[in-house]
């Protein structure tokens, strides 16, 4: 024992003669080095802006109906959601944890640089990630507490959230608008991934952002179209200007999540709604081109195996939607059976080429142009100018179908896999039940063309449009099921989702004192309407 004595006090003198800075010097691995400059952050932290999305899209794109499970009573299906699991809390953990302090890190790394483009990157990249997790979850963790050491958090309402990405966006302006310094597009574009370093990219995208979180706020007395058209013009003027993620997919790691390589989608199928929107069931017969390409063929049809792998007939398939929170047949013989959305009915693997973008390679988008055209035009019908409304509704339809097209790649092994020709794009423009005359144009043409411009990959955009037209399934949404197959789910008390709670293993396990405050230990707390959505 004395022996354990000494040598406990020696240990002792001898920590007490280190000093912190030898502490820190001792542990660095000189192979990852822990001080970086701000450009080699930036390239993960925009991969993760896609991962956050595409995780959670697996839950999202249930309530908005893009897809559904293969079995039944599945509690997202029913606009539910799993108790004591982190499913849908993805989003979260990327903004605090994978973005987090490394984005705070990027910044602080480039104001010391003088890299004043990447410190408006930065300042935008938070504001976007702020406005994506607050039109997910409505509070978040207090701003001024927000990483800091504490033994709990506190949360703010999104009031204050939405005017802290306001502010953000307009200092990230500010500095993406400067020239001084150390400002460089050649040295920010080893690490932007997204716009090569293009300050003027990132601008558009920032205005992008401005324009999400005005146009959220249209029950709003406050709410001005003017602005969100303003917004909408400074922002992407075409699809070259469309924020995506890219992705080689050559490994699992460096491929598209919604890819077969990593079979995350084995169990989803298209929904019966999802293809009303395209097959002519809402627009009065119109077949939209792209629903050929964006959606997958069932068994059974006259060209199971196409005439000609170079240019198959897409009338000769027939399309089938899955009902929310109802099984997808599996019986091979079945004209009903739904594949999944890699166009095949086995897991996931290397082999198979997939579809749209449900491929190992293809990129995905944070913000299109198309969005943005939809926006203005739901801005101008809003404030009455049906002329400005018509010109954005079909530009927006127009960019839509080229962005299919480009995310389109064709197959010799795989059906309806070839572009959407020019004459079958003016065909379907030029369609009275889909392009009507300015003074007939409808709301709900607008939305519902949104909605089919963002299937697979807006999920979180469309779902704010749900929730600030209160999901009106007769004047905006027509025919969107509201009654899925054994009824809503047990603990929504007969309402709709509005919010989905906050990731259980960070709030309900170390910080669930703070949520009680704000009703988050509530059984039906997803269904409290949000702050962007109430007058």
């Amino acid at each position: 024992m004395k022996n354990i004595k000494k040598y406990m006090a020696l240990l002792a003198l001898t920590v007490s003669a280190v000093s912190c800075d030898d502490l820190q010097e001792l542990n660095v691995n000189p192979s990852f080095p822990v001080d970086v400059s701000a450009v080699s952050l930036m390239s993960p932290i925009e991969q993760q802006m896609a991962r956050g999305l595409q995780f959670d899209n697996r839950f999202l794109g249930r309530y908005i109906q893009n897809f559904s499970n293969t079995a039944t009573g599945n509690p997202w299906d029913r606009y539910g959601f799993v108790e004591n699991s982190d499913q849908a809390g993805e989003i979260w953990r990327m903004t605090y944890f994978a973005i987090g302090l490394n984005l705070t890190k990027m910044q602080e790394k480039a104001i010391e640089e003088e890299r004043h483009d990447i410190t408006g990157i930065s300042k935008v990249i938070r504001a976007w990630s702020w406005q994506v997790t607050t039109d997910y979850h409505s509070e978040l963790i207090d701003l001024d507490q927000v990483f800091t050491q504490r033994l709990s958090y506190d949360y703010v309402g999104q009031e204050k959230v939405y005017a802290e990405v306001v502010r953000l966006l307009n200092d990230g302006l500010g500095d993406l608008a400067r020239t001084d310094g150390r400002v460089s597009q050649a040295f920010t574009g080893v690490g932007d991934k997204m716009y090569g370093g293009e300050r003027s990219k990132w601008t558009k995208f920032a205005y992008g952002v401005l324009a999400r979180n005005l146009n959220s706020q249209i029950n709003k007395a406050t709410y001005n179209p003017d602005k969100v058209i303003e917004f909408c013009d400074k922002s992407l003027s075409s699809n070259a200007d469309n924020a995506v993620i890219r992705f080689n997919g050559t490994v699992t790691d460096d491929s598209n999540f919604y890819g077969p390589q990593r079979s995350n989608l084995t169990n989803f199928r298209q929904t019966d709604f999802a293809l009303r929107t395209m097959n002519g069931s809402i627009f009065t017969g119109a077949i939209d081109p792209r629903m050929s390409r964006v959606l997958v063929p069932s068994v059974g049809t006259s060209e199971t195996a196409p005439s000609s792998a170079a240019n198959p007939d897409p009338t000769k398939y027939t399309f089938n939607g899955n009902p929310l929170n109802t099984t997808a047949s599996t019986v091979v013989t079945n004209v009903n059976r739904i594949p999944n959305l890699w166009g095949t009915y086995a897991p996931g693997s290397v082999t198979i080429p997939g579809r749209y973008l449900f491929r190992d390679k293809a990129n995905f988008p944070l913000m299109t142009y198309s969005e943005i055209q939809f926006m203005k035009a739901e801005a101008a019908f809003i404030k009455g100018d049906k002329a400005m409304a018509l010109d954005a509704y079909r530009k927006a339809i127009d960019a839509s179908i080229d962005f299919v097209n480009s995310n389109t790649v064709p197959s010799s092994t795989f059906p309806i896999t070839t572009l959407i020709s020019a004459a079958e794009k003016a065909a379907f423009i030029a369609n009275v039940n889909v392009v009507p005359a300015a003074n007939a144009l409808t709301l709900s043409q607008i939305m519902l063309q949104k909605y089919v411009a963002l299937f697979g990959f807006g999920m979180l955009e469309t779902w704010t449009d749900m929730r600030k037209y209160k999901y009106d399934n007769v004047n905006v949404y027509t025919t969107l099921n509201l009654l899925p197959n054994g009824g809503l789910f047990i603990d929504n008390n007969g309402k709709l989702p509005y919010r989905v709670r906050p990731r259980f293993n960070s709030e309900y396990v170390w910080n669930f004192e703070a949520l009680k405050a704000i009703g988050g230990d509530k059984a039906d707390y997803h269904t409290v309407e949000m702050w962007f959505s109430q007058q």
